[in-house]
């Protein structure tokens, strides 16, 4: 009786549109977050095979990231079966951690912001891909499952941007949905081979990533008012203490109001 070869990992370079990611990631931005919070007890093992099937009909979230110091270049590899892992958090273990980031601001009261916010953000300032050891090959996609008080728990992914982008984010968070309720792929399909999927530019047909000088004007007109549209967003809650790793840049008032001036400045001129 012969012994079929064992299947072998894919791999393939990074185009140039995800190549730009991996560069941003170590600086902290590109990492995509879902959370969800739960009002009750989940099952591992069924988010454990809907996040599986995720990863067999999207082979990029079962992939690794691997990078070679000697061409400087980045390479995705995708084993032949799933190899995601959930890390779960129990009460105890969930609440040190709560503890130690509402501990990170000497101004923040306990009660300042909620447990999923805390979470959320905790999650966001992980970056595994900031010092990428090139004798390791590092996951772009992690989960964990965090317990609350009152059988409440929150359920974190966390993807290299490369992988699942915020608007892509979307539709992963719906077919996931679909999964645990029992639609989508059937559990026959978790054993089929996984193929290493194209970069960004090979699904653009030719010719359609090539825009004229007329429509790149008018790109930058459009990001120019939307950044003005934007500035004007109200928000809730700004006396509360916040902390957050994400965000870097202070401003003081002088610093903020001089950028107001020179925004109402521009507008009054376009209009």
């Amino acid at each position: 009786m012969s012994i079929a070869p064992p299947v072998e990992a894919k791999r393939r370079p990074v185009g140039g549109t995800e190549l730009s990611w991996c560069k941003a990631v170590p600086g902290g931005t590109g990492i995509t977050v879902l959370a969800l919070l739960l009002s009750k007890t989940l099952d591992i093992t069924l988010l454990r095979n809907a996040l599986h099937k995720l990863q067999i009909s999207h082979p990029i979230l079962n992939s690794q990231l691997h990078f070679n110091p000697t061409s400087n270049s980045f390479s995705y590899i995708t084993p032949p079966t799933p190899q995601l892992q959930i890390q779960p958090f129990d009460l105890q273990s969930t609440s040190k951690i709560l503890q130690t980031l509402d501990n990170g601001n000497g101004n923040r009261t306990p009660t300042s912001i909620s447990p999923f916010h805390l979470i959320l953000e905790h999650e966001l300032n992980k970056n595994v891909w900031q010092n990428i050891d090139p004798l390791l090959d590092i996951d772009l996609f992690f989960a964990s499952v965090y317990t609350l008080e009152n059988d409440n728990s929150v359920v974190a992914l966390r993807l290299h941007t490369s992988a699942c982008d915020r608007t892509s984010a979307l539709t992963l968070l719906r077919e996931l949905l679909g999964l645990i309720d029992g639609e989508g792929l059937d559990s026959s399909e978790l054993g089929k081979e996984m193929q290493v999927n194209l970069g960004i530019e090979d699904y653009i047909p030719s010719g359609k990533a090539n825009k004229p000088l007329w429509a790149r004007g008018v790109d930058m007109l459009g990001y120019s008012l939307n950044s003005l549209r934007f500035s004007n967003l109200s928000f809730k809650d700004t006396e509360s203490p916040r902390m957050s790793q994400v965000v870097r840049l202070q401003l003081n008032s002088e610093d903020t109001d001089r950028i107001l001036s020179v925004s109402d400045e521009f507008l009054s001129e376009i209009c």
